[in-house]
């Protein structure tokens, strides 16, 4: 599966103003948007001087247009005379890169088991269920980047293919050496013995449940689902295991 840049094509769609003629601090249509959920993060002044706004939907980006009557809007990208795109630096800059650095910091901040050198120069996340032979894969294909010491590999578990896969996770992660277990699990290809805890902490148990619902967030829907940032520092995913060609992309270069 290729790695993708987390950002979504808005379509073009006319919106009509639904609201009264009263004054308001926006344009009409602007205010019916806002009512239909769609956040307002910026607004710019498009050739023209037509008046241009950058909201966001459900994750999504798009750029606004207010007609001269000022009770139209169309919205959708701008391109130019070249076609190229005038939309896209602007929704990246209001909408995608602030939403980057907020998923990062919340992965920063999430329960996770870490690999490799501590401060080494690129950070990849990687959700991971014990019984997925794919996060294994990743991990033995990761090992020259860890153990050149440029990429920290930061592991967060879940607990998603098995009925007893929270379990599995929960000893890896209630271990004494977390760190240590999960390399000796990864290392004999899954086969080392995870003994179920006889009970499950509320912190252990909380950590599973928010790192599932953060990788829900992340639009993860497999393991291993792969979070870093490219050149740029924008983030990006790769669902599922990466090819040999990919991997020095995920990792910021060769081990």
């Amino acid at each position: 599966m290729k790695t993708a840049s987390i950002r979504a094509l808005s379509l073009t769609l006319f919106v009509s103003a639904s609201v009264s003629a009263a004054e308001t601090a926006l344009p009409a249509p602007v205010t019916a948007l806002q009512k239909q959920g769609f956040e307002l993060k910026g607004e710019f002044k498009a050739p023209g001087n037509l008046p241009g706004y950058v909201m966001q939907y459900q994750g999504q980006g798009t750029t606004v247009f207010l007609t001269p009557d000022k009770q139209h809007a169309i919205m959708g990208n701008l391109v130019d005379a070249t076609g190229k795109n005038l939309s896209d630096e602007l929704v990246e800059k209001w909408v995608y890169a602030p939403m980057a650095k907020e998923m990062w910091q919340k992965l920063e901040k999430s329960h996770w088991i870490a690999a490799g050198r501590a401060g080494a120069p690129n950070v990849v996340y990687a959700f991971a269920d014990p019984y997925c032979p794919y996060c294994t894969q990743f991990w033995q294909k990761a090992q020259p980047w860890l153990k050149s010491g440029k990429v920290e590999l930061r592991v967060l578990m879940v607990g998603m293919l098995r009925p007893d896969s929270a379990q599995k996770a929960a000893a890896i992660m209630m271990a004494k050496d977390p760190a240590k277990m999960l390399a000796d699990y990864e290392n004999s290809s899954g086969k080392k013995e995870l003994k179920a805890p006889a009970s499950i902490t509320p912190a252990i148990t909380d950590a599973l449940k928010n790192n599932l619902a953060l990788m829900d967030e992340l639009g993860g829907s497999a393991t291993p689902s792969i979070y870093y940032l490219n050149n740029d520092g924008r983030l990006q995913q790769h669902q599922g295991l990466p090819d040999d060609k990919t991997m020095p992309v995920i990792m910021g270069g060769n081990p």
